[in-house]
């Protein structure tokens, strides 16, 4: 992932390849951010978030595992952090799924056919949080911002996800549910319980060439990026293939590069299949609120960013330490198996 992080040097690009990334941004711009995605109804009934906590029970520390006992709806318990990734599923047919899987909601379109999930943040509010009762509930999405990185050829679009996630009241139509959750300005939570942003990079098909050197770069120790020091937690545990399974099929994805190892090692030049980046988030959020919770905070917000990629069967460590003079404000981050950083975060708190 990290050789997709790509940047400009100092020079910065020749004028007509400002002109062009110009020409291409401005183009995808206008075509993605004016498409009206659908809005995503569901119903939160505990049974996707409990299957969730059976996912990861075995692979959380000791003292946040979530209770055994199906939860009830008669006295519903709030949506855990992080959960509502197994809920508002994107609702397309097998014939609107790209060839490596992914839907086609948020693609630029040819040439640009491979997706890599790069980051994103989540805010939750601290009053008006969903309840595992089985009420009606919509996720509006929206595409704020597309970009264009990259030389000519081998450019990186960028496109910018908002999702909002509320509940529906009884009679509202489609039109009235925008209005009252949706808002023109992000910072303004409005009607929503959550508020999550992804950032996904969209690229084009590997040449032969490259994939010639993605093998023979796997013969070569991996180059890592240093990890933060003195952390206060952490928590090793190795992402098997029955987890990735588990996790598509909880969030109805059927993106080739966690299910499909020729695939992933014949087309997209990686050596094995990839740990999801919502599953990364997910991972981030439950072991830190382990650690926040016995301090008497509740996750209020994460800003996360993808820096390198986590594979099947290699263990990887989740780490966190608060920021200096911020006792609420913590530094997050994952280790991969060889010591180096694969995602960095910071997580805010807030009053339990």
């Amino acid at each position: 992932m990290r050789r997709h992080l790509l940047r400009f040097g100092k020079q910065g690009p020749p004028p007509a390849t400002c002109r062009q990334h110009s020409l291409l941004s401005e183009r995808l711009h206008r075509k993605l951010t004016a498409h009206l995605l659908p809005l995503t109804f569901d119903y939160i009934y505990p049974q996707q978030s409990f299957l969730l906590d059976r996912t990861l029970v075995d692979l959380l520390p000791p003292s946040g595992a979530p209770s055994e006992a199906f939860p009830s709806i008669i006295s519903p318990s709030r949506l855990p952090p992080g959960h509502h990734l197994v809920y508002f599923p994107p609702q397309v047919s097998l014939s609107q799924l790209l060839p490596d899987g992914t839907d086609f909601l948020h693609s630029p379109g040819y040439p640009f056919t491979r997706r890599l999930w790069a980051g994103g943040s989540v805010r939750f509010a601290a009053t008006g949080s969903l309840l595992l009762d089985g009420g009606r509930a919509v996720c509006i999405e929206t595409i704020r911002d597309v970009l264009v990185r990259g030389q000519t050829g081998e450019e990186k679009v960028i496109v910018r996800i908002e999702r909002r996630i509320g509940t529906v009241r009884e009679g509202e139509n489609p039109s009235q549910i925008r209005d009252r959750i949706w808002k023109v300005e992000e910072a303004d939570l409005g009607h929503s319980s959550i508020i999550e942003h992804r950032h996904l990079i969209f690229m084009r098909d590997r040449t032969p060439e490259q994939l010639t050197d993605d093998r023979a770069n796997l013969k070569k120790p991996p180059r890592t990026i240093k990890s933060p020091t003195g952390s206060h937690f952490r928590h090793s545990l190795t992402p098997t293939r029955a987890l990735l399974f588990r996790f598509s099929a909880l969030t109805f994805n059927a993106h080739s590069i966690h299910l499909d190892q020729a695939y992933t090692r014949d087309t997209e030049g990686y050596k094995d299949l990839l740990v999801h980046g919502p599953l990364t988030l997910m991972l981030l959020l439950s072991v830190a609120q382990v650690h926040m919770y016995d301090l008497g905070f509740a996750i209020r917000e994460i800003n996360y960013k993808n820096l390198a990629p986590l594979f099947v069967g290699e263990e990887l460590t989740i780490c966190g330490k608060p920021k200096a003079g911020r006792h609420n404000v913590w530094d997050v981050w994952i280790e991969d198996r060889d010591g180096g950083l694969a995602v960095r975060g910071t997580i805010q708190g807030g009053p339990l």
